[in-house]
C-alpha cells in the first residue's frame, strides 16, 4: 500500500448512525444517547407489519441497534485491515475444525445474557461483537458471535442497509450451494469466525490504534481500536513483493486437543498445507482474548 496516498476506510453500522441516530438526533437534540436508543428500540418493535418488515426484520434492526448503542458507548471493538487482501484470504479460508474453535472460544469467553424479541426468550451465551474496517470500502462490516451451551453458534451481521443471523447448521448447508446469495453469506461468515480466529493465532499483527491513513470518520469514537497486519506466516513475502499481490498460504485455524501437545495443548493454531517430512507444518501463537471482553 503506498504510505503517501491516503486510504478511506469502510464504516461499520454507518445505516444506523446516519440514517436513524442523525436524523432522530436532529428531532430531539437533548436526547441522550440511551434517549435515543430507548426510543428507536419502541418506535421499531411498536410500528406495523408490513411486507417488507415483519417481526423477524424488526428483530434484526434491534440486534444492529444493540450493536450501534455498544459502538455510542465506546465499547464496541474495531478492527482496521491494512490490507484488503486480509479480507479475501479469511473469507475464502474454510472453517474445517469449527467446532475446535466454538469450543476455544465459549471456554475461553466471558458469558452474558441475550434477549429474542420475536420469541420473547433469553439465553446465556458467550459473546463476540466487533466492527469492521476495510480499505477503500463504503460499507463496513459489524457482527456479534454467540456461542451456546448446547454447541450452537449463532452470527449476527450487519453491511450496509442490510443484516441477518446465521446459526453454523445453517451455514453447513449454505457451503454445499453455489448460487450467489448462499456464497456471499457463507464468505461473511467465514470472515467474522477466522477474523476472531486470526487474532487469536497472530498477536504479533495485532497493534493498537487507528491507521494514520485513515480518513478521520469518527473512528475516534471508541476506546478499542486496532489495526490487523498480515502475518507472514500465511504469506510468502518474497512472491508478495515482487507481484505486488500477497500469495498466501491455504490452510486452516484448529484446536489442539490430543496430549500429544504437552504444551500447546488447547491452543488455536493455524494449520498450512505445507508439508515437512510427511507431516502439516503448523503455526501457533499465544493467547490475545482480552480485547474482546
Amino acid at each position: 500500500m503506498d504510505k503517501g496516498k491516503k486510504t478511506g476506510y469502510s464504516v461499520p453500522l454507518k445505516y444506523y448512525w446516519d440514517e436513524l441516530y442523525r436524523k432522530t438526533k436532529k428531532l430531539y437534540p437533548k436526547f441522550s444517547n440511551d434517549n435515543i436508543f430507548a426510543l428507536l428500540r419502541y418506535n421499531i418493535l411498536n410500528s406495523a407489519s408490513t411486507v417488507d418488515q415483519d417481526i423477524q426484520s424488526k428483530d434484526l434492526i434491534v440486534s444492529g441497534l444493540e450493536l450501534w448503542r455498544e459502538d455510542s458507548k465506546g465499547e464496541l471493538l474495531h478492527i482496521f485491515f491494512l490490507e484488503k487482501y486480509l479480507q479475501d484470504f479469511l473469507e475464502s479460508t474454510p472453517l474445517s475444525d469449527l467446532d475446535g474453535i466454538r469450543k476455544y472460544l465459549y471456554d475461553n469467553g466471558e458469558k452474558r445474557e441475550i434477549i429474542y424479541t420475536k420469541v420473547k426468550t433469553k439465553a446465556n451465551c458467550v459473546n463476540y461483537s466487533f466492527g469492521l474496517h476495510i480499505p477503500n470500502e463504503k460499507n463496513g462490516f459489524a457482527f456479534a458471535l454467540s456461542l451456546f451451551d448446547d454447541n450452537t453458534l449463532e452470527l449476527y451481521f450487519s453491511h450496509g442497509i442490510n443484516n441477518g443471523r446465521l446459526s453454523d447448521k445453517f451455514y453447513a448447508d449454505l457451503n454445499k450451494k453455489q448460487d450467489v446469495q448462499s456464497i456471499t453469506l457463507s464468505r461473511m461468515f467465514r470472515l467474522a469466525v477466522n477474523t476472531i480466529a486470526y487474532m487469536k493465532c497472530f498477536p504479533e499483527c495485532i497493534t493498537d490504534g487507528v491507521p494514520k491513513i485513515s480518513y478521520p470518520r469518527g473512528e475516534d469514537r471508541s476506546d478499542k481500536n486496532v489495526i490487523f497486519k498480515i502475518s507472514e506466516n500465511i504469506c510468502d513475502l518474497n512472491e508478495a513483493q515482487i507481484s505486488k499481490i500477497p500469495h498466501f498460504r491455504k490452510g486452516y485455524f484448529r484446536l489442539l486437543k490430543s496430549d500429544y501437545y504437552t504444551h500447546k495443548k488447547g491452543q488455536l493454531i493455524y494449520v498450512t498445507e505445507t508439508m515437512v517430512k510427511g507431516k502439516a507444518k503448523t503455526v501457533a501463537k499465544s493467547d490475545n482474548l482480552e480485547k474482546f471482553n
